[in-house]
């Protein structure tokens, strides 16, 4: 069985994102960031007036969408830096939503409390990802969903890098920071693929849908070569390989799932 590799971490109450979204990005990398929001609200199957929980809510991006589309929405966010940008952004739209400081692993509501639960991109970072997952059955109603989006540190992209930075690394000249994109960043816990997710998933969830997002990122020079092709060849190249992604979620960059609380 493989092994989950985990980082001995504390949530820090003052953590930001400015360094996760590069200034100039390669179309890879905007392309993954768009998918796979996309494809996770589209998971999301909100009725007008049902409760919506984003948990690890950051600058509440998704939580405007989903208050679009009629949900009635609390966010929950340990960060006091990404609770203020959440605030912002909120009211520049006009949504009334709830957002509270708080961690995913002792959600303060009751049992049952909402019909849909959203985690995007941030169970990796949380001390204990199992006992969020199990905190979101908890606080679900028995026919209530939870969307789930990780990134795959065992994608096709991530094993290809891996292995190709062996032979190229004695010619490049910054080693350090192309290395960097292939490593498990610091502020993340717990080492996540198409495995490890469900089994943390299982004791709690019924798995009714695992999809995928993406191929190919964290190849050398990829990001570097569809930039240099023509943008409608390089957008067509993206979306054949995110159609193959979808149906092979373990080789992809980023795993979405969706599930159901075991009765």
């Amino acid at each position: 069985m493989k092994t989950a590799q985990s980082n001995s971490h504390k949530i820090d109450p003052a953590w930001g994102d400015e360094h996760v979204f590069p200034r100039n990005p390669h179309p890879d990398v905007s392309f993954l960031y768009r998918r796979t929001n996309e494809v996770t609200l589209g998971k999301v199957a909100v009725n007008k007036g049902e409760s919506v929980l984003d948990i690890g809510c950051g600058r509440a991006g998704e939580m405007i969408m989903l208050a679009q589309k009629g949900g009635r929405c609390i966010g929950l966010e340990p960060s006091t830096t990404m609770l203020g940008l959440a605030r912002q952004n909120l009211a520049r739209e006009n949504i009334d939503a709830c957002l509270i400081q708080g961690s995913g692993e002792r959600l303060p509501f009751r049992n049952g409390s909402f019909d849909k639960v959203i985690c995007k991109g941030a169970l990796d970072h949380f001390p204990q990802p199992a006992l969020a997952v199990e905190e979101m059955a908890r606080i679900l109603k028995p026919r209530g969903e939870a969307i789930i989006a990780i990134t795959n540190f065992e994608s096709l992209g991530f094993r290809l890098g891996r292995l190709l930075f062996k032979i190229i690394k004695p010619l490049q000249k910054n080693k350090a920071e192309y290395e960097s994109v292939l490593l498990i960043p610091a502020d993340h816990t717990l080492k996540f693929d198409y495995g490890v997710i469900k089994r943390i998933v299982k004791p709690h969830f019924m798995i009714e849908e695992s999809v995928g997002t993406s191929l190919l990122f964290g190849v050398p020079y990829w990001g570097w070569l569809l930039a240099k092709l023509p943008h409608r060849l390089s957008s067509a190249t993206l979306g054949i390989l995110d159609r193959l992604a979808r149906h092979l979620p373990s080789l992809s960059n980023v795993i979405i799932t969706r599930c159901s609380p075991k009765q």
